[in-house]
């Protein structure tokens, strides 16, 4: 007499646990990457979310920038060429980027700390505003240093007070210890991870006598970061800044723009990571390459209109 009940052979056991061992590897992976693609959307998202913010913030301030003729430098820029320039604010140490100047325009890269730009805004009150990148922890002493763009700005009276013992000085372009440009405030952080930010600035004028060639747009003169034949500097020749007082004439040099394109360079959250634990183990080897592979370049186009007179 045989029984009726049927069982799973050995063989059958195996082959199951088999399939089902598959099924759940395939699992675990698929779930793996939609976890590590989550991430990087949301990497991605804050990152544009944060540019567009430091974007819009700087196009307020020169939409509503206040110039006019005479003497008086109400826009002045420098590229920071070392560690060594009074403007660089490292305030969590010393590292260093790994080349002398840190400038290559070509590449959108804009000297060891990028430029420093000043000008004077007419709106919501008449204040001169700066933009700087910093090194510093995001507060006093608490966790690691990171980089950022900070936006301040001089008080209204201290702006149109010309003495050099209180905020803007018109006369040389200084903003002085009295005013917020040169003691950065954390409040005034735009964005986190930023490790580049440069501008350049153009002046209209007839395509067919201007000399800047392709490193213009059609219809706009380079006149910074340029040489006298206002071609793109490829150097930093005893310091690069731009002082500007005229509206006219052919000294490129003292012109106010008449369109200013920013650029912004952002590291993701990995990449900003990386950067910091290879700059804590005192080293800078690989700061080009983790630069390179995980941050993202942002641009935009101003129109500067602000004429005036005080």
């Amino acid at each position: 007499m045989t029984s009726g009940r049927k069982a799973f052979t050995l063989i059958e056991l195996v082959v199951a646990l088999g399939i089902t061992a598959v099924i759940g590897y395939l699992f675990i992976s698929i779930g793996r990457d939609f976890a590590i693609a989550w991430d990087n959307v949301g990497n991605s998202v804050a990152r544009e979310t944060e540019a567009r913010g430091a974007l819009d913030a700087i196009t307020r301030d020169f939409e509503s920038a206040f110039f006019r003729e005479g003497s008086d430098v109400m826009f002045a820029i420098d590229v920071l060429d070392d560690n060594s320039n009074a403007g660089a604010k490292w305030e969590a140490g010393s590292a260093e980027r790994p080349s002398a100047d840190g400038f290559d325009a070509t590449n959108h890269e804009y000297g060891w700390a990028g430029c420093w730009v000043r000008l004077i805004c007419a709106s919501p009150s008449l204040n001169a505003v700066g933009y700087q990148i910093i090194r510093s922890t995001i507060k006093d002493t608490i966790g690691l240093p990171r980089y950022m763009l900070y936006r301040n700005v001089v008080t209204v009276e201290d702006t149109v007070d010309n003495s050099i013992s209180s905020g803007y000085d018109l006369t040389s372009a200084v903003y002085t210890t009295n005013g917020d440009v040169v003691t950065p405030e954390r409040p005034n952080i735009l964005a986190v991870n930023v490790v580049d930010f440069g501008a350049r600035l153009y002046v209209y004028e007839d395509p067919a006598t201007d000399p800047s060639l392709d490193d213009a747009p059609d219809g706009l003169r380079l006149i910074f970061p340029a040489d006298t034949t206002s071609r793109l500097e490829t150097t930093i020749p005893s310091g690069l800044w731009h002082r500007a007082n005229t509206f006219l004439g052919t000294t490129y040099e003292n012109r106010y723009p008449d369109v200013v394109e920013i650029f912004i360079r952002i590291l993701d959250e990995k990449g900003a990571s990386e950067l910091s634990a290879m700059e804590e183990s005192g080293l800078n080897d690989r700061w080009e390459e983790i630069v390179a592979d995980n941050s993202k370049l942002y641009r935009r186009f101003i129109a500067v209109r602000g004429k005036g007179g005080l």
